[in-house]
Parts: C-alpha cells; sequence; structure tokens
C-alpha cells in the first residue's frame, strides 16, 4: 500500500548509497596515495640525514688535512735545504771531472 511513497524514497537512497560507495573508494584510494607521498618523504629525509652526516665528516677532517698539508710542506722545505748543498757540490763535482776527463772524438766516417 505504501510502495507508491516508498519506491521513490528506496530509489533515492539506492542513488545515494552508490554514490557513497564511490566516494568511499575515492577517499581509499586518496589515502593510499597519501601513505605513499609521507613513506617517499620519510625515506627522502633518512637519505638526506646520512648525507649530511657524510658532510659532517668531511668537515671535521678539513682541519687535520690542512695541518697534514702544512707539515709536509715544512718538511719538503727543510730536505730542499738540506739537499742545496749536495746539489750544489754534484755539480762542482760533474765540472771538475769534465775538465779532467779524457775527450772522446768520434771516429771519422769512412766514405762508401
Amino acid at each position: 500500500m505504501l510502495g507508491f511513497v516508498t519506491a521513490p524514497i528506496r530509489s533515492l537512497l539506492g542513488v545515494t548509497e552508490a554514490e557513497v560507495v564511490e566516494v568511499m573508494h575515492e577517499t581509499r584510494d586518496i589515502e593510499a596515495n597519501l601513505l605513499g607521498a609521507a613513506r617517499a618523504i620519510e625515506s627522502a629525509t633518512a637519505s638526506i640525514e646520512q648525507h649530511v652526516a657524510v658532510i659532517e665528516g668531511l668537515a671535521t677532517s678539513i682541519d687535520p688535512l690542512r695541518a697534514s698539508v702544512e707539515g709536509l710542506t715544512a718538511t719538503m722545505h727543510d730536505i730542499v735545504a738540506l739537499m742545496a748543498p749536495m746539489a750544489a757540490a754534484e755539480r762542482e763535482a760533474h765540472r771538475v771531472s769534465g775538465f779532467f776527463g779524457r775527450h772522446h772524438h768520434d771516429p771519422p766516417e769512412e766514405p762508401h
């Protein structure tokens, strides 16, 4: 008896139920995308933190490296200062041996 009244209401509720189900599916997809984005941000943050740690390690090693290079430079200057007299003596010995050494002349070429 009330079928003519309830049929339009059931029809209206059926469409509304379908729309609610569709919205729920869309909401679930959005939540899944947001969760994926949050995980990607988390991964990127962890990677950035690792890079920062490496950069901090490099930054702390600069001063000891600089000190080592300065020490090496000072040592090289000392070695050059010590070797200078030896180099001068070697040049002098070479000059003196050239003065007393025998001079070799190439034999003349034979005509062909």
